[in-house]
């Protein structure tokens, strides 16, 4: 991967995110968090961001992952490294079994409903194959993986494994976006017809890019079991898929980087409003609407830009959805 400015930049707010995370054990376990839901985020962008495919279903393959692992590991006795390409095999097939129904269309609504009712088929199974997932009740007692005498007990220890995960993770995005296939998954983004005129099976790139997503969800989940310790379907279904795509709007759809801040940012936001109580909810939901309205390209739009070109850029923003305001109202 070519240290550029943008990696640069990356690395240094891995680097003092780390740094931050080691003062104490609460901004441990906070970070560990954060960092699952980047990994997640990762392959929202990469399919809707870079693809143009809108996916609402992103908890759904956490969920896969995080149960395939929790299955292999707590009812049949697989380690951890052995239950990982099980389940990135299980992802990428549910992935490719959703994008199926999605290959004639072109984003938009009707795909969104497509990827939601597929997350809401993926809890009904969970709950109904009570025999390998423990119905509503769930699973609990899960391992932390270890390798030879060493397991990841230690949150410290565990939060640097989610880290090495979430680098990795990040640099095979990074080669997907900047190689012919990223090419071919922009121009399904931009414009569909166009690719399609130029001979390209774009059925087959688009079941390959929520392939791929799924992937990186199914990732994210494999360190979420041992990371809680118990799951259950309540916890992948249709809110926390909403939460993700959030945590990559806010960041930055189109930016891999983007979407790390988005998700350290919707992380620890909520945490930092504890202060206000009962308000706390609504200051957040307030807070990211304000996020979403001003800074349409994301956090990462302010990546090198001068104060004075900040606030340039916020009152041209404001200035646009009040014109678009007073244009409404005077119809």
């Amino acid at each position: 991967m070519k240290i550029n400015k943008s990696n640069f930049m990356l690395i240094l707010l891995i680097g003092s995110f780390i740094l931050g995370a080691s003062m104490n054990r609460y901004l441990t376990f906070l970070s560990t968090l954060a960092t699952i839901n980047a990994i997640s985020v990762l392959g929202i962008v990469l399919i809707s961001g870079f693809t143009g495919q809108l996916n609402l279903g992103q908890s759904a393959f956490v969920g896969i992952g995080a149960y395939t692992v929790a299955i292999m590991s707590v009812k049949y006795g697989f380690s951890f490294w052995l239950a990982f390409p099980v389940s990135m095999f299980v992802c990428a097939f549910f992935g490719i079994l959703m994008g199926i129904p999605a290959l004639k269309l072109k984003g938009g609504p009707y795909l969104a409903l497509v990827t939601q009712t597929f997350g809401e088929i993926i809890f009904l199974l969970i709950i109904n194959l009570e025999q390998f997932t423990g119905g509503p009740f769930g699973i609990l007692g899960i391992p932390y993986p270890s390798i030879g005498g060493f397991t990841f007990s230690n949150l410290k220890a565990y939060f640097l494994l989610c880290i090495i995960f979430l680098i990795i993770c990040y640099w095979l995005c990074w080669r997907v976006v900047n190689s012919s296939l990223g090419l071919v998954f922009t121009g399904i983004r931009e414009s569909e017809d166009a690719e399609q005129s130029l001979g390209i099976n774009t059925m087959y790139y688009k079941i390959m890019s929520f392939a791929i997503a799924a992937v990186i969800g199914g990732i994210a989940g494999n360190l979420y079991a041992p990371f809680i310790g118990y799951i259950s379907a309540d916890q992948f279904r249709w809110y926390p898929s909403l939460l993700l795509v959030s945590m990559a709007i806010v960041g930055g759809m189109h930016s891999l980087g983007g979407g790390i801040l988005g998700a350290i940012t919707l992380t620890f936001l909520p945490e930092m409003l504890r202060l206000t109580d009962q308000y706390r909810l609504i200051l957040y939901g307030l807070l990211v609407i304000a996020m979403l309205a001003l800074l349409p390209g994301g956090l990462v739009s302010l990546y090198g830009k001068s104060w004075s070109e900040i606030k340039l850029m916020l009152h041209m923003r404001i200035r646009s959805l009040t014109n678009r305001k007073n244009t409404t109202t005077s119809r």
